[in-house]
């Protein structure tokens, strides 16, 4: 029986096409439906279809970049999630072992790869003298060790990488890198991560009394088109992705932890 986190369920009720099962499910019910009723339903997904209602929200969401490409950094943070760990689930028996032996051949990242790109580029660059990685664990896929090897690929000296502890999300993260980097006296950090999730992963980090720089990766910076007014998948996933994060950062939010 596959293993189901609080993470997944939430994103089953954070697909933009729930509600208009649902909404549709009470209207088949309705002994009275308005025209006005279908029409707020196809305005809703039209609305959440096209990509233009996620471009203007998300460029507004993301947070300016706080780099100073002039000075040097203690360690560059890296927050996890790139690697396309469905795709070692598909193609791979369910023992460990068996998905680890495509990693001698193969990494595949997730939309998220920009991130360690950008991280192995701060390392290469003397931007950064330490890139910070998290040990994560998805679904019985080690994505630490794919991103180990695939920095060992990129030339990344292994003494310039360390990996600071077992996470499972960003709050996690926050607090493992603030305990690594008081252990290891690390004062300067720059946190690298998606243009999107800047805004809840800073505030998390400041939240634990650390100070980082900002560096985004992946930002939206699609001109406004003809195509962005047209309904696709496309524009249903950076629906999803756009709820993911508000959500996400309003929850923590009324949690106190942000």
């Amino acid at each position: 029986m596959p293993f189901y986190t609080l993470q997944d369920v939430g994103r089953f009720f954070l697909n933009p096409l729930f509600p208009v099962f649902f909404i549709g499910l009470i209207l088949l019910f309705k002994k009275e439906r308005t025209r006005l009723n279908l029409l707020f339903l196809l305005l809703y997904l039209y609305g959440v279809s096209i990509p233009y209602t996620s471009q203007i929200v998300m460029s507004r969401w993301a947070v300016a970049d706080t780099v100073d490409r002039h000075s040097r950094y203690d360690a560059a943070v890296v927050l996890g999630g790139m690697v396309d760990y469905k795709w070692y689930v598909r193609h791979a028996a369910e023992n460990e072992e068996e998905i680890f032996k495509y990693v001698s051949d193969y990494q595949q990242l997730g939309q998220s790869s920009a991130r360690i790109l950008m991280g192995a580029a701060a390392i290469k660059s003397g931007l950064a003298d330490t890139l910070l990685l998290s040990d994560v664990s998805i679904k019985g896929v080690h994505e630490t060790r794919i991103l180990l090897d695939l920095l060992e690929r990129q030339g990344i000296d292994p003494q310039k990488i360390a990996v600071h502890g077992k996470v499972r999300h960003t709050l996690a993260e926050a607090k493992s890198v603030k305990a690594y980097c008081e252990s290891k006296g690390i004062k300067r950090i720059l946190l690298i991560t998606s243009a999107n999730h800047m805004r809840r992963a800073a505030a998390l980090f400041r939240k634990q009394g650390l100070s980082p720089d900002l560096l985004s990766v992946s930002r939206d910076n699609r001109p406004i088109t003809r195509d962005s007014f047209v309904p696709s998948g496309d524009g249903l996933e950076d629906t999803y992705w756009m709820f993911y994060e508000m959500v996400g950062y309003t929850a923590y939010l009324i949690q106190g932890k942000l």
